[in-house]
């Protein structure tokens, strides 16, 4: 990377640091019972591990195609996820009905850099995006394209960050839902009581834990794609 090393290594420290963060939400929704995404939070735990292997060679932990299986295999079944999103009826889902397609897309686009690396011996003394702008030089549109689509979702992921319900008005709603977005105020409170209690107050609502930051799991979904864009821009 030359003169950009530091950038490589300070990406890789945040690659690493929101994979460690999703995994302590996986650890948090098994041990205390606390609803989350959990493929999804998986899925970035892979993908901060993968990502700061590329950026810096020397952090590689896994097998050369080992990686491109595991995002091969996480497009298909975030695929499958978002046609059922997009099958369901709009009010039985919680989220943007495009909300597993970013993730999609994300699997699409380590795949895309995982199959231009070289191997890990001929970058081991080098900088691994060096490496990666040689690999990817026949196909400089599709690279491109998927960092625009990609920093597309980081804009929409930042501009729907304050609508996202703060976890204090989901625990006060007891809402079992970890992508609530609302208007923010007594209107989110509002939202959160009727999603706490469908059935009125005639019947006494399940008492549920409140999902973890729904906030925080969208800036980790910036960081990912931020992170992604930039390599992808790299390659061309």
């Amino acid at each position: 990377m030359g003169g950009q090393t530091w950038l490589a290594y300070t990406l890789a420290a945040v690659m690493i640091a929101t994979s460690a963060y999703c995994l302590s939400r996986l650890a948090m929704s098994w041990r205390l019972g606390r609803p989350t995404e959990r493929p999804v939070d998986a899925a970035h735990v892979l993908m901060g591990l993968a990502m700061a292997g590329m950026l810096v060679p020397r952090l590689r932990i896994f097998w050369t195609g080992g990686w491109e299986i595991v995002f091969g295999l996480g497009a298909l079944g975030f695929g499958w996820l978002a046609l059922r999103e997009l099958r369901s009826p709009k009010s039985e889902c919680d989220r943007p009905r495009h909300h597993h397609f970013q993730h999609v897309l994300a699997c699409g686009a380590m795949v895309y850099m995982l199959a231009a690396m070289p191997s890990a011996a001929a970058t081991a003394s080098g900088s691994g995006m060096s490496g990666m702008a040689g690999a990817a030089a026949r196909f400089p549109t599709l690279a491109l394209l998927l960092a625009l689509a990609l920093f597309g979702y980081v804009i929409w992921n930042a501009d729907r960050l304050t609508s996202l319900a703060p976890v204090a008005v989901l625990a006060a709603a007891r809402v079992p839902v970890p992508g609530l977005a609302a208007a923010g105020g007594a209107g989110t409170l509002a939202a959160a009581a009727r999603l706490a209690d469908p059935a009125g107050p005639g019947e006494a609502a399940r008492p549920r834990l409140a999902p973890l930051s729904p906030r925080l799991a969208a800036c980790c979904e910036i960081a990912m794609g931020m992170t992604m864009g930039y390599m992808l821009i790299r390659m061309l």
